[in-house]
């Protein structure tokens, strides 16, 4: 199912062109249109449904998956899939992330990392307290369950629909799987602006999750591990925004005020503080970028070059300072109510 949600590029006209029955258009229209990607799914969903009843097909096996248009899914993707659904006790999981290694300049490198290595770190660990978090793009689960738990419509009009699925699965205990051995290729924004813009939406997302807070709290389904990872993920914007705080005044300090240190030191333990200073700010992205490195060459995927590999620890350690922006935003549009959706373009021909 192919949803166009009322595009203004030549998407329509593509799909139109690929000759299978299996592929099915559904179009949206202005003013029903560009209303959330939780609309669009929903829309999706009702099709399926009415699809699977006139075929009597039961909505036990009926897999749903969710990819976004510039996606792809990795050669052993669908037979992971279907050893994972083979057996009816699962219900939902969540590929790996990876961006198309086409790497235009250092920021798409940068986005990579933080897909494929650090926020792959981050869902194994969730594995271990059943936390793990859908991620929009590669997600995929059994039509029955979710039907019957959730409702028709199981998405919201959240700007991050893939989390408040997630909150709304773990309240009803249907907890998401991880693969961990295969995953979904995505286009990786190539513009500053478009990056800070799209997280910008993530973060306003994510403290649009507060309203959650009450039924997270009394719940008795969660436990208390559960509840703390979902604490921790509520929390992360202003845990960001307090870092980077003291990142742009640790360097600014640093950088104004190295010749009181030059005057008051030895020229040897001088050097000592200040190689240690920038060994310690640069620590995490020297980590990363050795598990991003390794991380390549275990799935033979491309392998970055020289000069761009040596300056990850520098971009990575420096990029939440880019988004220190887009947190500026995102609390401005949630301080004032302003939940419109932002549209991050990714290509002209992605819609």
């Amino acid at each position: 199912m192919v949803v166009d949600d009322a595009s203004s590029d030549e998407s329509v006209a593509q799909i139109k062109r690929v000759a299978d029955s299996r592929v099915h258009l559904l179009q949206r229209y202005v003013p029903n249109a560009h209303t959330g990607k939780g609309d669009v799914l929903n829309f999706a969903l009702d099709y399926i449904c009415q699809t699977a009843i006139r075929q009597h097909l039961s909505f036990e096996k009926v897999i749903i998956g969710v990819i976004d248009a510039d996606a792809q899914l990795a050669d052993n993707a669908l037979q992971r899939l279907n050893a994972y659904f083979s057996s009816p006790q699962t219900n939902v999981t969540q590929m790996r992330v990876k961006m198309y290694p086409r790497f235009k300049n250092q920021l798409q490198v940068l986005q990579d990392i933080e897909f494929f290595s650090i926020n792959h770190m981050a869902q194994i660990m969730r594995m271990y307290t059943r936390t793990v978090g859908l991620s929009g793009n590669g997600q995929f689960f059994r039509l029955q369950p979710i039907i019957t738990e959730i409702g028709l419509h199981p998405w919201g009009n959240a700007l991050l629909d893939d989390y408040e699925l997630t909150i709304k699965m773990m309240l009803k205990r249907i907890y998401v799987d991880y693969m961990t051995d295969t995953y979904v290729y995505q286009e990786a924004l190539t513009s500053t602006k478009r990056f800070i813009r799209q997280r910008s939406r993530w973060v306003q997302g994510d403290l649009n999750y507060l309203k959650y807070l009450p039924k997270v709290v009394s719940s008795r389904i969660l436990s208390r591990t559960q509840k703390l990872g979902i604490y921790y993920f509520l929390l992360q914007p202003w845990l960001n925004f307090l870092a980077d705080i003291a990142i742009i005044v640790l360097t600014t300090i640093a950088v104004t005020h190295w010749h009181v240190l030059y005057g008051k030191l030895p020229p040897i333990t001088f050097v000592i503080v200040m190689v240690g200073l920038a060994g310690f700010s640069l620590f995490w992205g020297i980590i990363f970028g050795l598990f991003y490195r390794h991380d390549l060459f275990h799935y033979n995927e491309p392998r970055i070059k020289q000069r761009r590999l040596v300056l990850l620890p520098i971009g990575i350690s420096y990029m939440y300072v880019i988004l220190f922006f887009s947190i500026i935003i995102a609390f401005w549009r949630w301080c004032f109510h302003q939940n419109s959706w932002i549209k991050t373009e990714h290509g002209k021909n992605v819609s």
